[in-house]
């Protein structure tokens, strides 16, 4: 019997919110992949803030942000 890839495991699962580095290479695979929409961001909101509002997307899908996480309780 063969085991399991270690990415099947759950309890390989990531935990924690993306880093910087990671989020770059989403943003980069972004672009890499969506040249045309890349190209019309570029044009309406600038290089810098268009890398941010794609990185800002992959921030706001990533179930481990902080900026997603709802307290269970009141917070003080």
């Amino acid at each position: 019997m063969a085991d399991n890839p270690d990415w099947v495991n759950p309890a390989n699962d990531r935990k924690t919110p993306y880093s910087d580095e990671e989020l770059e290479l989403f943003v980069d695979g972004f672009i890499e992949s969506f040249e045309d929409e890349w190209e019309n961001l570029k044009l309406k909101f600038g290089e810098l803030t268009a890398r941010q509002r794609i990185k800002n997307g992959f921030i706001a899908n990533d179930e481990n942000s902080l900026l997603n996480i709802e307290p269970d309780d009141e917070v003080h």
